[in-house]
């Protein structure tokens, strides 16, 4: 109850700061377990938004989703923390685990609603500022204060001042805070753009395209896949609101077909509409096309023809001589 609680806080600041929002922890009765509670869209920046209990508790499957989503919708993720393995996170701090940055629902208030970016980095051992070096220094010449007498005072060497208004080195946030004091200036640090972050990721075409686990129904799908001319990338522990992302490795001129994304009902013999309505919220924010691959034996309900989401069986698939009927249908599937 207390996660969903803050989630509805953080669905508010958002659609106060004015971005369209659409909220996926709401969608059936089990837990979420994508790896984005919320999709945060304003102009042409897209963030996918994801609160943890615990940031230490994130596992490596995780990451590597919120790295490879991230990367194919250009977007940016926003990761909201509650706590770590030791205390609760602190307002104005950036806490990094994988080169992703963790914030509390604070820091993301200040961010949100006064333009107030966080000015220290969390670190083992403490936290450290970034300074304007160049604007210390203008300061403490400013106030004739020399190298020697400011480093007496924050028991310091000289040789750390320098670095400081160099910006070779960063100081903890407690120096940091003594040395705005003593040039009373509270401009000196530098605010990090957590919204801007820069995500040091790169797919791996090989491991993207690759298929691992895939049930007898998938495995046969993916070969149909193959055969049309198409590269699938298969998500197997259920991080995201589809199934698989469908590409081309040949149609480049084609950026305006890809990536469709794809949900699969094969099990039960129905559609899987809880999977369908993630779906079909997930393209509509994002403009992107999708389609749901079904088994030959699934009943397609009437209602479906109005869901603009196109329900393909298997058999159909199976017919289609190459990539341009895949085009085709899809094209054909919007009018």
């Amino acid at each position: 109850m207390i996660v969903e609680n803050m989630l509805q806080t953080i669905e508010g600041l958002f659609r106060k700061a004015n971005y369209e929002i659409m909220s996926f922890y709401k969608v059936g009765s089990k837990k979420n377990k994508f790896c984005f509670d919320l999709l945060a869209k304003k102009d042409d920046k897209l963030y996918t938004v994801k609160l943890f209990s615990n940031i230490d508790n994130v596992n490596d499957e995780m990451i590597k989703e919120i790295k490879i989503l991230s990367s194919l919708l250009n977007s940016k993720p926003i990761l909201i923390g509650i706590k770590n393995r030791y205390e609760k996170l602190k307002d104005n701090t950036i806490y990094v685990r994988e080169d992703l940055p963790f914030i509390n629902i604070n820091t993301l208030e200040n961010i949100l609603t006064k333009n107030l970016f966080p000015y220290v980095l969390a670190k083992r051992g403490g936290g450290i500022v970034f300074l304007d070096g160049r604007l210390m220094k203008t300061l403490r010449e400013q106030k004739n204060i020399t190298r020697k007498e400011l480093s007496e005072e924050l028991g310091v060497t000289k040789r750390t001042i320098c670095a400081y208004e160099t910006e070779t080195m960063r100081p903890s946030e407690k120096i940091g805070q003594k040395i705005m004091k003593l040039l009373e200036d509270g401009s000196l640090f530098r605010k990090i753009n957590v919204l801007e972050w820069n995500l040091r990721f790169t797919i791996d075409q090989k491991e993207l395209f690759s298929e691992e686990e895939l049930n007898e129904f998938e495995s046969h799908l993916s070969e149909v896949l193959d055969d049309i001319g198409l590269s699938s990338y298969w998500y197997k522990k259920g991080v995201v609101p589809f199934k698989l992302s469908l590409y081309s490795e040949f149609r480049k001129d084609k950026n305006e077909i890809y990536p469709v994304f794809s949900g699969i009902s094969d099990e039960e013999h129905k559609i899987n509409t809880h999977q369908l309505q993630c779906l079909k919220m997930f393209t509509q924010l994002l403009s992107k096309k999708a389609l749901l691959i079904v088994d030959n034996t699934i009943r397609i309900p009437r209602v479906l023809s109005q869901n603009k989401i196109p329900v393909i069986r298997i058999n159909v698939l199976e017919k289609m001589d190459d990539e341009n009927d895949f085009i085709e249908f899809i094209q054909e599937s919007e009018k």
